[in-house]
This record gives C-alpha cells, sequence and structure tokens, in this order.
C-alpha cells in the first residue's frame, strides 16, 4: 500500500512538472499559471465529473492558500478564475496536452 502511494504521489509530480513546463513554453503569466494549476487541482479533485459539474469546493481555499503561497482572497479569486477556465473549455484533455513537456530529471 505505502508503495502504492509513492508511485501515484511520484507521478503527480512528474504530471504538475510536465504542466509547468508547458506553463513555461506558453509564457504565461505568473497569474495565469496559479489559474491552470488550480485548475488541474480541481481536475484531479473530480477526475471522473463533466468539466460542468465541478464542484470548486472539491479543493478547499485552504489548500490553494498553501500550494500557491496567497492570501485567501487572492485564493477565492484564483479559484473562481480556474472554474471559469475550465467551464471555457480548458479540460482534461488540456492537462494531458500539458504533459507532453515534461522535463528532463524534473519529479
Amino acid at each position: 500500500m505505502d508503495l502504492a502511494t509513492a508511485q501515484l504521489r511520484a507521478d503527480a509530480a512528474r504530471a504538475e512538472a510536465a504542466a509547468e513546463a508547458a506553463d513555461d513554453y506558453a509564457r504565461l503569466t505568473p497569474r495565469q499559471r496559479s489559474v491552470r494549476r488550480v485548475a488541474r487541482m480541481l481536475l484531479a479533485a473530480q477526475p471522473n465529473m463533466p468539466v460542468d459539474k465541478l464542484d470548486h469546493e472539491a479543493v478547499p481555499l485552504t489548500t490553494v492558500m498553501e500550494r500557491l503561497d496567497v492570501a485567501q482572497s487572492t485564493a477565492s479569486e484564483i479559484r473562481k478564475e480556474a472554474m471559469a477556465l475550465l467551464l471555457s473549455g480548458y479540460g482534461h484533455q488540456d492537462a494531458a496536452v500539458d504533459a507532453a513537456y515534461e522535463p528532463e530529471g524534473r519529479g
């Protein structure tokens, strides 16, 4: 069980590194990067849920605050922007495309 958990964490870390590399490639602003990161967190929290049915509270504000090192008001704004991004068409496939940019030696 511990090995499976460690493998899942390693896979998640590699996927996030790949997404960050894609963000670098796209030359996104720090705010855009944060919004996409939270969007990916929302997708990961509800992997089988259609985008239009996602619950923004599946990723608590405290988690957003901790991961992005931001205040509660900023975390709330970013989470709202992430939901808007998802509803505008960013979804599981986009997150998978981001993974194509996985850098060597990261993870």
